[in-house]
C-alpha cells in the first residue's frame, strides 16, 4: 500500500497580507499627445495655421501675438491655455475621418475668425497636425471672405502652408458650401442628402436615429398648415396628403436605356425597392413611356375643346397629372439639363413615418387608410429601376400616389 494512497492533497492559498493598488482609470488629455515640431503659417495678415504643439506653446503664441485659438480636435487644448485671461478659445470637436459634419460648423468659424481679426487680435486655427480638420476651417473663411470657389481657395491657402490636405469628404463640404453660395442653405438638395447619409451611418451604429439627427425627419405636410404648399403627393386611395413638392429628392438616371422593365429590377435579389412576397405593383415603365404621348394628347384635347363632359374631364385631368409629373421632374433639372429620374419618388423622412425612428428598415403605410405607400431603408442602398442607387431610401411608389396641382384640384371639383 502506498504512503500516498487514500490521502487528499489540499492546496491552501495563503494571503501575504499585501494588496496592490488598483490602477488608476486612464483618461486621456492634450497631454498625452506629442503633435510633433511646433509648426505654423500666417496665411493672411493675423491668421495663422498651425497643429497643436504650437497651440500648446505659450511662448510661440506670444511671439506672433496670437490671442484667440479656434481649435479643430477630438480632445481640447490643455488647461494652461483653455483658462488663461489673455486667450479667447473656441473648441470643435472633430475626428478627421471623411464622414465628420465639418459643414455645420463654417457659419460660426468664420464668424469668429473675422470678429477676432476685426478687434486686432491675431488668430490661430489648429488641430492636431494642422493638415485636414484646421485647414478645412480655413478654407472656408477664405471662400467666403473672397467669394472663391474651393480650387482656388486650396491654392491660396496651399501657397502659405504647402502641406495643407483637408480629406476627400471635406473637400466635398467645401465644394458643397461654395454651391450654396458660401451659407448652410437647408432646402439644398444635395445639403439634404449629405445630411441624411450621415444620419444613416449614426442609424447604423446605433440601430436607431439618434436625437442629434432628428433635423433630417421633416414636418408632416398632411398637417394643417397656414401656408400650405399648393403642389403635394397624396395617398392614391384616401387623397391624404403624405408628402410635398419640396421634399422630393431627385436624381439623375443611372443610363439612359434601361434594358428591363422597373418590375423585373425590383425582383431581382439585390434590388430593395419591393419586397418578395408582397402584393406586385403595376409595372411603372409603362406609365412613364407614355408621359410625352399623354401631354400631346392633352394639348390637342385641350385645342379641340373636346372632353367637355364629367367623364373627359376626369380623364382630362387624369393626364393633366401625368404631364405635371413629368415636366416636375424636367422644371427641377440641374446642371447639363439632364431629365431627373421620376421612376420612384425618393422624398425625406417625414413625420408621420413613425417606423423610421426604431427601426433601421421598413414599408411606409398611409398613416389614415394603412394602405401600404413604399418603404426606407436607413443603412443599405436602394437601387432605383433607372439603375441609381440611393442611400439612405425613403420612396414612394407613383401607382399608390398621386400628385395634385392646382389645375387638377379645381378639374376634379367641377
Amino acid at each position: 500500500m502506498s504512503m500516498n494512497e487514500g490521502i487528499a492533497v489540499v492546496t491552501k492559498v495563503v494571503s501575504t497580507g499585501v494588496r496592490r493598488a488598483p490602477e488608476p482609470a486612464t483618461v486621456l488629455s492634450r497631454e498625452d499627445f506629442n503633435a510633433g515640431p511646433i509648426s505654423l503659417d500666417e496665411i493672411e495678415p493675423g491668421l495663422w495655421l498651425g497643429n497643436a504643439s504650437a497651440a500648446a506653446d505659450i511662448g510661440t503664441l506670444e511671439k506672433h501675438t496670437i490671442r484667440s485659438i479656434l481649435s479643430v480636435d477630438s480632445v481640447p487644448l490643455p488647461v494652461h491655455i483653455t483658462d488663461h485671461p489673455n486667450l479667447r478659445v473656441r473648441h470643435i470637436q472633430a475626428a478627421d475621418v471623411p464622414r465628420e459634419d465639418l459643414i455645420r460648423h463654417f457659419e460660426d468659424s468664420n464668424r469668429f475668425i473675422a470678429d477676432s481679426l476685426a478687434e486686432g487680435r491675431h488668430v490661430l486655427v489648429h488641430c492636431y497636425f494642422g493638415v485636414s480638420r484646421s485647414a478645412t476651417i480655413v478654407i472656408a473663411y477664405v471662400m467666403q471672405k473672397y467669394r472663391l470657389g474651393y480650387e482656388a481657395a486650396y491654392q491660396r491657402v496651399k501657397a502659405k502652408r504647402c502641406f495643407v490636405m483637408p480629406n476627400p469628404g471635406f473637400v466635398n463640404q467645401l465644394k458643397l458650401y461654395g454651391r450654396m453660395a458660401y451659407r448652410i442653405d437647408r432646402t439644398n438638395e444635395r445639403y439634404k442628402l449629405f445630411r441624411l447619409r450621415l444620419a444613416g451611418d449614426n442609424v447604423r451604429k446605433a440601430k436607431r436615429l439618434p436625437t442629434e439627427c432628428m433635423d433630417v425627419v421633416k414636418a408632416d405636410p398632411g398637417v394643417t398648415q397656414e401656408s400650405p404648399e399648393p403642389y403635394v403627393y397624396r395617398c392614391r386611395k384616401c387623397r391624404r396628403v403624405v408628402a410635398s413638392r419640396s421634399n422630393l429628392l431627385l436624381h439623375k438616371p443611372k443610363s439612359a436605356t434601361i434594358a428591363q422593365s422597373p418590375a423585373k429590377v425590383g425582383r431581382e435579389p439585390e434590388a430593395t425597392l419591393e419586397e418578395e412576397g408582397t402584393e406586385e405593383e403595376p409595372v411603372e415603365g409603362t406609365q412613364v413611356g407614355e408621359e410625352v404621348v399623354v401631354e400631346q394628347v392633352t394639348h390637342n384635347a385641350m385645342a379641340t375643346g373636346s372632353s367637355t363632359s364629367v367623364g373627359g374631364v376626369n380623364e382630362l385631368a387624369e393626364k393633366v397629372r401625368r404631364s405635371s409629373i413629368s415636366s416636375e421632374h424636367s422644371n427641377r433639372s440641374s446642371e447639363k439639363d439632364t431629365p431627373m429620374c421620376n421612376k420612384i419618388f425618393f422624398i425625406e423622412p417625414l413625420a408621420w413615418m413613425t417606423d423610421i425612428y426604431r427601426n433601421t428598415q421598413g414599408r411606409l403605410y398611409c398613416p389614415k387608410c394603412t394602405v401600404k405607400l413604399g418603404s426606407f431603408n436607413w443603412v443599405m442602398a436602394t437601387k432605383c429601376p433607372c439603375g441609381a442607387e440611393i442611400f439612405p431610401a425613403f420612396y414612394l411608389v407613383p401607382s399608390k400616389t398621386e400628385y395634385s396641382t392646382v389645375v387638377q384640384n379645381v378639374q376634379v371639383t367641377v
